[in-house]
Parts: C-alpha cells; structure tokens; sequence
C-alpha cells in the first residue's frame, strides 16, 4: 500500500551534463491555490517559480537532507504545504514516502510509518502535532529514533506543546515553529524551538528566512519600534503576483512598498510584536479572518451563505472553544419571524441541511444559536461579547437512546469528546461538532478500550453510533 518515490544519484549517468533546455523563466506561474473569500468566492493565490525555487533551496540549506534519507508525504495536495513534501526532498536526491490515502488524518499510523520506514522529517500544524505526540509512550509506541526534524506551522504553536514535545521525542529530533502566508510562497518567518519556549508566553514565530522581509507596521506604514504592536507585512522574493484574476483583490493585499519604490508588500492582517532578540511574536488578526485546524476560513462567508437561506434574516459567526485549544465555529441567527417561520428544530435542521450542500464540512458550525436581534455596541457594531455562550447544536425530536453494548460504549465516549450529553445513536458525527482531530481522539479511546486495530476510517464511514457499534 505503500508509493516510494526516490530520485537519487546514477538516475541520470547517460544524459548530457549541461542542463536540459526550458522555455520558463523565474516570474512565471508555478502554481495557484485557492483560500477563502468574503463574499463567497475564493481567492487563486497565482505564485511564481522564483519564489517557491527560493522557498524549497532555503529549506534545503536550513533542514539539510542527504540522498535516500525519507520525508512522509501526507498532506492533502489541495493544501500548499504538501508542495513542500514533495520537492523538498526531490532537490536533494532523498525520498518520498506516501502514506495511503485516509490514512493522514491517523496520528498512529503517521507514527507507524514513521517508525516503519526511518522518516527524518514530518510537517504538522500543532493540533494533529498534538494527537502525534499522545500516541508515543515509552513502552508500546515508543518514540521514532531517525526523526531529525519536525515544522510546525497553520496555527499557533503553544508553549505547553513543545515542552510535549520535547518531553516524548529524543535530544535529536528539532521542533521548528514557521509562519507565513500562501501568498509569499508559504513561509516567511522560522524559529528553531528550546527549552526556554516552555516558560514564555507565546512561542516566537522567529526570523525571516532567506530573502524575505518582514515589517512591523503602523496604521501608516511606518515602522513600529522594538516591544510595540504593529501591522504584519511580508515582502521579497517569495511574493506571489496577486490574486489570478482579480485586479482589485489584488490591489488591496498587495501594496506599493513604502520604503523600496517599484517593490510591493503583502498585508497579512496578522498583529505581531518583535522582541529586542528581533525575533517576532504572533499576537493575532486585526481583521475577521480565522484558522482552525491550519485551515483559513473568513467567517464572513458562512455569514453569507447562512442568509441566503429563506427565513434566515441575519446571522455572525464567531469561534469558540468548549475544551481549550479545541476551536470550533458559532453561528447566531435572526429569522423573519413571518407566518411560515418553521419551528427551531426544523428551522435548525432545514440550515444544517442548506450548510452542507454549500460549504465544505469544516466551514459547517457545531453550534447555531437562534437569537431575538443580534446585540449590537454603541457604534452600530455587532457586540461579541453580548453574545451567549454556544452550545452544540442538538434538536429534540425522535432522539433516539443507545439500546446495546456496543451503542452505549461509542455514546459514552462521543459525551466525553464532543462535550455533547445524550447524543441521538443516528446523529451525524460531524453535524454535532466533531471534526477530524475529534475522530482521532474517538478512535484512540476505542483501540484503548477494544482493540487498536481498529481504523480511523471506521468514523468517516460510520458517523453514527448506529452505524459505528
């Protein structure tokens, strides 16, 4: 089950040693990922050879890698660093092992291959970072010993994480934290993690890699001194061109560079502070933007698609976290309140079913809650902090309670994960809140109990307790 890709030294004995002729230049398209937008529509990233060849030779250079030594792909290829994955090790004559599709989302079996076929690095974002981690212990899944590097990025890196990691992994293996934009060919920014991350408050997202810039700015554009808040700008040669096809997009994110005439900036709208080491630390977004999971959503476009709904009047959503460091999305509703308003669990039922045939799942609210008005400041502004605290979706029609052995197990342990009491055995998984890394844990707590042959897939097949037990 198991695709190795290696590209090693006596490939290539009998070509000419002068390098074949190709008609691109370094400006030209490499590639085009796409990301949320606003108003519904996504944004294509357009990138150039330039920058992501000046990426993956910088990345070379920081995390060396030797001919036939191993890199696990596992990133979807919809996502930008799976790229990494691939043409990381290709430059270098090492190799690339695949992990089966599916098989990405399971902790245990990224520590399997790991283990199996001497992988020296793996790319997480720290929440699946943390599900690897929970799955190494001493006596049945001990620690990889050919592990040299591991990049976090896609979201913050917490303190409590990499003292985890450092806890469960060899002196050896190196956890560097990376931060970046998909507009600048990714990453910008590097932090190779020490004890000391165990006490600070915030992990640094560290010092501009090769022939990048990062600027701390006011509102402006001047520099904002040493230990004050600013506005986060990435320039240089990872710059993407712009946003394909969308001129005005375009022109809004990428700026005239106010100190390097003919040059351009990316605003990021990320808030950072750089700390008198000059290394920068993350303090958050200035606009509505989020990430869960590594994955960047704008609220605003679930906004959007929730009122296009017919009895929906207005709708914000929000995130919220029912256990810490679990962040999930929470959406709050006005109807019409007109005569054919149906009643809330079939109004609630009704959106679910709208939400999921336009958004993907991971844009889908585990909790929607139906509001008189939407509170609102003295400023005409929606007020977050007025609003009530979520709670996981649930209706209260036909529930239906788990009757067998096997219903009961899989029903306690939903309760305890999914923060949800009572869940109806035919109730979807994801419509209640769980995503993937809740999977996992489901998973995990069921190979404890039963046996660990059992497969992550089980739950993407089977996300009832019905259907699971």
């Amino acid at each position: 089950d198991i695709t190795i890709l290696r590209c090693g030294p006596g490939t290539l004995t009998h070509t000419s040693p002068a390098p074949p002729p190709v008609d691109l230049h370094g400006d030209h398209l490499v590639s085009v990922y796409y990301t949320s937008g606003s108003t519904g529509t996504p944004k294509g990233v357009a990138s150039t050879h330039t920058g992501w060849a000046n990426r993956i030779q910088w990345m070379q250079a920081q995390y060396p890698l030797n001919p036939g030594e191993k890199v696990l792909h596992k990133t979807v290829l919809s996502f930008d660093d799976s790229a990494v994955e691939i043409l990381w090790p290709l430059i270098s004559g090492a190799t690339i092992v695949m992990i089966p599709p599916g098989l990405h989302r399971d902790p245990r079996a990224i520590l399997d291959h790991t283990t199996r076929h001497d992988i020296v690095a793996l790319h997480f974002v720290p929440s699946m970072l943390t599900l690897f981690l929970d799955e190494i212990t001493p006596h049945q899944q001990p620690a990889p010993t050919t592990l040299r590097y591991v990049i976090s990025s896609g979201e913050a890196l917490r303190p409590d994480l990499v003292a985890k990691f450092h806890d469960r992994l060899p002196p050896h293996t190196h956890l560097y934290n990376q931060w970046g934009a998909t507009e600048v060919s990714i990453d910008s920014t590097s932090h190779l993690c020490t004890p000391h991350d165990h006490h600070t408050t915030d992990v640094p997202l560290g010092t501009p890699i090769a022939n990048n810039e990062v600027l701390l700015l006011d509102h402006h554009l001047n520099p904002v001194p040493t230990g004050i808040p600013g506005d986060l700008y990435l320039a240089g040669t990872g710059l993407a061109r712009g946003y394909l096809g969308d001129p005005r997009k375009t022109a809004t994110a990428f700026i005239p560079h106010p100190h390097h005439p003919g040059q351009r900036l990316y605003r990021t709208g990320d808030r950072g502070i750089r700390r008198t080491d000059n290394a920068i630390t993350f303090l958050g977004r200035n606009d509505t933007q989020i990430k869960i999971r590594g994955i960047r959503i704008e609220p605003t476009e679930i906004e959007h698609t929730l009122r296009r709904h017919p009895h929906i009047n207005n709708a914000v959503v929000t995130t919220w976290q029912p256990t810490p460091g679990d962040y999930r999305l929470a959406a709050y509703i006005t109807t019409h309140n007109t005569p054919d308003t149906p009643d809330e669990d079939t109004l609630l039922t009704s959106i679910n079913t709208h939400l999921t045939d336009q958004l993907p799942a991971y844009m889908i609210p585990s909790s929607i809650t139906l509001l008189d008005t939407i509170p609102v400041n003295a400023n005409g502004k929606t007020d977050h902090k007025a609003l009530p605290q979520p709670q996981p979706t649930t209706t209260h029609t036909h529930t239906q309670q788990p009757t067998t052995d096997a219903e009961k197990l899989i029903a306690t342990i939903w309760t305890d994960v999914l923060d949800h009491p009572n869940p109806d055995i035919h109730a979807n998984f994801f419509a209640l809140g769980g995503h993937s890394l809740l999977a996992t844990r489901i998973i995990s707590r069921l190979r404890t109990t039963l046996t660990p042959d059992i497969p992550l897939a089980l739950i993407f097949d089977n996300p009832t307790i019905h259907t699971m037990a």
